[in-house]
């Protein structure tokens, strides 16, 4: 099944939903390579991911640092697990199994509930830093610590 980005997984700042929408591309290409049948398409599509989810990660992760999330250590907790999970269907895929259908529902009903309920909570606690820090001012400072 194809995933529709909808408002309801916005969180209202910008450099996550950009990155978040991301994610549902991803789960749309894996969509598309299953069904062209070309198993290193596939693969393909499923080592982009699993890099693109660690970088996503460790972004969310130091917006949380920066901010002083109070439940970050959880969070965090959450995203190893996940990556976890993905890297196991990648060595699942490895080995020759065909994990795509159960990959594709697994990361569409993830991302859906993550962003809805871990992001969401994140985000608006992350949106009142922003405010009392000077706005965008604030996020363009912690982006050229992370990134030079």
């Amino acid at each position: 099944m194809h995933m529709t980005w909808t408002d309801d997984l916005n969180t209202g700042i910008p450099e996550i939903d950009t990155q978040n929408r991301r994610l549902a591309e991803f789960i749309n290409s894996l969509r598309t390579a299953r069904e062209s049948g070309d198993r290193a398409l596939v693969g393909e599509v499923l080592d982009q991911l699993l890099d693109f989810v660690c970088n996503h990660f460790m972004f969310e992760e130091h917006l949380m640092e920066e901010a002083g999330y109070e439940f970050r250590a959880a969070h965090e907790k959450i995203h190893e697990i996940f990556a976890k999970r993905l890297a196991a269907f990648r060595g699942r895929f490895a080995n020759g199994e065909n994990v795509c259908d159960e990959l594709h529902t697994m990361l569409k009903n993830w991302v859906e509930i993550h962003i809805k309920q871990e992001d969401k909570a994140y985000a608006a606690s992350l949106r009142k830093v922003i405010a009392e820090e000077g706005g965008q001012t604030w996020m363009a400072g912690v982006m050229k610590r992370m990134f030079g």
